[in-house]
């Protein structure tokens, strides 16, 4: 069903819509797919999507936000992955995140927003990851320019990463975008990304 941004809007209690469509694609129940690929989406409907998922999500296996598409996902509810890449698009989801194997964010221009918090938040990492439950986390702070990452709950810090992850570091290459590039590679191919 199609409802307007403002309603969207209303259902979440933030503006996220308003703005950017008139209106909203809305699921009133759980939505299960087997893997939300947005670049792919995008593509097949010839736009952007601006969808509100009513009743929760769950994606079988990977939930990719991609990179050059903007659109906006909001979730109300659980959403439960078995991964999770996060890109340009926007998600917001205001209950609890359930990844079955790993969260990876890159410096992107997307936001990723669980229960009124970012990863760059003023609250600290910590309240933003409260509702957020994976094995492993890897999301980059723009705001203070730094990797997140924890390994079953527990912090970790960047020399804990793998030496391949690292070494030969190309020193007129920002390091953060060669280290984004290597932990995506890793965590695609299953390989452990921490010593």
């Amino acid at each position: 069903m199609r409802i307007t941004a403002g309603q969207a809007d209303e259902l979440l209690t933030r503006a996220w819509f308003d703005g950017y469509t008139s209106e909203v694609e809305m699921y009133e129940g759980l939505v299960t797919v087997d893997e939300f690929d947005v670049e792919a989406r995008a593509e097949e409907q010839g736009d952007t999507e601006m969808v509100l998922f009513g009743g929760g999500l769950t994606v079988r296996g990977t939930l990719d936000l991609s990179e050059e598409v903007h659109s906006i996902y909001a979730v109300r509810g659980p959403l439960r992955a078995r991964r999770l890449i996060l890109g340009d698009a926007l998600l917001v989801v205001d209950g609890t995140v359930e990844i079955d194997e790993w969260i990876f964010g890159g410096e992107t221009e997307g936001v990723f927003e669980v229960g009124g918090r970012q990863i760059e938040s003023d609250t600290g990492h910590d309240a933003m990851l409260a509702d957020l439950q994976a094995p492993v986390i890897v999301m980059f702070d723009r705001g203070r320019r730094e990797f997140v990452l924890r390994e079953n709950g527990e912090p970790r810090e960047i020399k804990q990463l793998a030496a391949r992850v690292l070494d030969d570091l190309d020193p007129d290459i920002r390091a953060e975008f060669l280290i984004s590039a290597r932990l995506r590679e890793l965590l695609l191919a299953g390989q452990p990304i921490f010593r």
